[in-house]
């Protein structure tokens, strides 16, 4: 009844989501200036700030009106995206190569043939894209082929940033739509979604430097949700043309297979190849800089990991443990690809759960370089919204940006090597306190 107070009580604790929600968008709209101006430490502040409040509105606004809660969440998410849907891309330089991408081809050239710098394209270049693209002149282009479609039809719009970003965020909108109907599949509370729409690495990365992560991201949860749907083909169809814009998505196969099934391994070479046709023109040039892009980052000679680094911190030189680190890694990763692919238990909670475990267990060995890469871990957070590993591994990796000229920070092996220590004390958080088993809910005629 209108005034009592329940009902008051209901309209007091909307009004204080409200009044967190302008908070986080005014923060956000400040976050380029105060870091310049302060440095790193001011954007750390914020990224902290932000994710405290994105916690707290997707594990305590249960007792306001679900619809009401979603509304405000979304409309604060929009608010904070438009805050920086405005900025220059400063944190990175991505996606200028992905507006010269989409002009190649519009030109008719396959975009793996020539550097930027080649004289075979020197009509195409100009003033604000070419100046920007990164390793111009040693590096072709690194992006898969659906990614190399993504960028000739969002350029076919304009060969803006502005046109890339506002392209980038609608594949997050439909990532976040996904999102919320896989909430309501696992009969979890909408107001989850907080999680990740107010997280600030979504909003920095897809509003701020438009990685095209987002559109890998989008995908992978439209190919979950028709999982769940019990269209397992149609899920691997759509997961394999993800995993052709991020390798990421792969990930999701394991989780979509059923045994000795073979329908779905030709779906996945079939569309592969499909998708790869049109540039074959090349031959093995149509790998782009992929190969090169590995031995730069050090992984091909077993480099390039942080927790070999950490374990001879404390040990001295250890021979070989990069290349022993490795083997680990992906024997690790194989044989809990092979679990979850022979799992007895297929329910949605079960399924969920495999797939936030890959992404996870594959960013903490991989130790990406970059902070967009633990994109792909931030959606989980809206399921398990007090996983201390995932919020650890998508704020933590943030810190690896360093650039404010003359800025105070601790050097950057040394902020890797406290990053991945904390990641480490978070997975054993989780593990001590069972946090992935709190999604085991009985579906009874829905389990798959």
């Amino acid at each position: 009844m209108i005034g009592t107070p329940g009902h008051r009580l209901l309209q007091s604790n909307a009004v204080r989501l409200v009044v967190a929600g302008v908070a986080i968008v005014v923060l956000t709209a400040l976050g380029p200036w105060l870091h310049f101006r302060v440095g790193a430490y001011a954007f750390w502040a914020i990224v902290v700030a932000s994710s405290a409040v994105a916690a707290w509105a997707a594990t305590t606004t249960s007792d306001i009106d679900p619809r009401i809660a979603l509304w405000i969440i979304l409309g604060v998410a929009a608010a904070m995206r438009a805050a920086m849907l405005f900025t220059e891309p400063y944190l990175s330089n991505d996606l200028y190569r992905y507006i010269w991408d989409g002009r190649v081809q519009a030109h008719g050239i396959n975009p793996y043939r020539y550097l930027p710098v080649a004289p075979e394209l020197a009509g195409l270049r100009d003033s604000v894209i070419y100046p920007n693209i990164n390793r111009a002149d040693y590096a072709p282009t690194i992006y898969p082929p659906t990614a190399q479609l993504l960028y000739l039809l969002i350029s076919r719009l304009g060969e803006t940033v502005m046109v890339m970003k506002l392209g980038m965020l609608g594949f997050e909108a439909l990532g976040i739509g996904c999102l919320i109907v896989v909430l309501q599949r696992l009969s979890l509370p909408t107001q989850r979604i907080a999680a990740y729409a107010w997280h600030p690495m979504p909003v920095w990365e897809i509003a701020g430097n438009a990685h095209v992560d987002a559109a890998m991201l989008g995908l992978m949860l439209l190919s979950l949700l028709l999982f769940l749907d019990r269209r397992a083909l149609y899920a691997a169809a759509v997961a394999t043309i993800a995993a052709l814009i991020k390798p990421t998505a792969l990930l999701a196969l394991p989780v979509f297979w059923r045994p000795w099934d073979m329908r779905m391994p030709l779906v996945v070479i079939g569309l592969a190849a499909l998708l790869y046709a049109p540039y074959l023109g090349v031959g093995w040039g149509v790998l782009g800089f992929a190969p090169g892009y590995i031995a730069e980052e050090g992984y091909a000679a077993g480099g390039g990991f942080w927790y070999p680094d950490l374990l001879q911190f404390f040990t001295g030189k250890i021979a070989g443990i990069g290349r022993l680190y490795l083997i680990a890694a992906t024997v690790a990763m194989t044989a809990l690809a092979l679990r979850v692919g022979f799992r007895r238990d297929r329910s949605p909670a079960a399924s969920v759960r495999a797939l936030a475990l890959l992404v996870m267990l594959f960013l903490i060995l991989l130790t990406p370089h970059y902070p967009w890469y633990y994109l792909a871990a931030v959606p989980f957070l809206a399921i398990y919204p007090r996983a201390i590993t995932l919020w650890v591994l998508t704020l933590g990796s943030l810190q690896m940006y360093d650039v404010v000229p003359d800025d105070t920070l601790p050097g950057h092996g040394d902020r890797q090597l406290v990053f991945h220590s904390v990641v480490l004390v978070a997975v054993l958080w989780d593990l001590r306190t069972a946090t992935f088993a709190d999604a085991k809910i009985r579906f009874g005629a829905q389990e798959t």
